[in-house]
């Protein structure tokens, strides 16, 4: 909540005052870049095709997607 007063603006939501969380979908966000790296990765070391290391990573990051958003969805607003 952002207030106003005769010095100027006072801001009562501070960033420290939340707790930090790490829940279920963050990770599922930071599977789908992970998938694409490691699968660009394992294509330079193990000398793969570029396109079946990517298309293994595509499917990875696909079922992330998919989990977080169909099968798996959010309920709804937390911590409020």
């Amino acid at each position: 909540m952002v207030t106003r007063d005769i010095t100027g603006i006072v801001d009562r939501s501070r960033i420290d005052d939340q707790p930090l969380t790490i829940d279920r979908y963050d990770l599922l966000l930071g599977l789908i870049p992970t998938a694409f790296v490691v699968a660009f990765l394992a294509s330079r070391l193990l000398s793969l095709p570029f396109e079946a290391a990517v298309l293994g990573g595509a499917a990875i990051a696909a079922l992330a997607l998919f989990d977080g958003v169909f099968f798996r969805p959010p309920t709804g607003l937390r911590g409020t």
